[in-house]
């Protein structure tokens, strides 16, 4: 079992009850040396424990990718390609909501977001597929957060705190957007 799946579980309730996800959808995973530490497929959140928690290889496909997150692919680029140690993908509703009607990025509107967050590009390719692993490792690779269209957000940082605060920044700035655009004849 791995060590980190505590931490894990912590995250995982604090993604759902904030929102960001749906207790069945979504992945966190953590970088230690070349092993990732990542949920599992189809795992509540809100509800892990150290069963639902796998170590898989940073470097290859192992035997574990069958019961790891579908999403396995994706953080291993993200980790591959970038110096981050921590990975969360939620599927919040303001973001997926914002890279359907949005062209390639969310721009922040709020004073947080714009500081701290930046743009979120808006990335394509079908959950848990190597098109998808590309694009957002490559948008990770000088963002805190990318969106995948349709899907939800991929935060990450140097760990799991610095991630999920990207994914509540991600969030927050796309609903105040959403809100912002909604109200007639602004940005139209």
């Amino acid at each position: 079992m791995p060590l980190d799946w505590q931490d894990i579980a912590s995250f995982g309730k604090k993604l759902v009850i904030s929102g960001l996800t749906s207790s069945r959808f979504g992945n966190i995973s953590l970088l230690r040396g070349d092993k990732i530490s990542i949920t599992c497929t189809g795992s509540m959140l809100d509800e892990l424990d150290e069963v639902q928690v796998v170590e898989v290889d940073l470097s290859r496909s192992c035997d574990q990718d069958k019961v790891a997150s579908s999403e396995t692919c994706v953080h291993r680029a993200i980790y591959r390609s970038t110096t981050n140690k921590a990975v969360i993908h939620t599927h919040s509703p303001y973001a997926v909501a914002l890279s359907i009607l949005e062209r390639k990025a969310v721009e922040p509107l709020d004073g947080e977001g714009m500081i701290f967050l930046g743009a979120m590009p808006i990335v394509e390719g079908h959950f848990g597929t190597d098109e998808l692993a590309k694009a957002v490792s490559f948008a990770l690779q000088n963002h805190k957060a990318c969106i995948a269209r349709g899907h939800g957000v991929f935060a990450a940082g140097n760990n799991l705190l610095d991630a999920y605060s990207a994914a509540c920044m991600a969030e927050h700035s796309a609903q105040v957007r959403y809100l912002v655009k909604a109200y007639p004849g602004m940005f139209h």
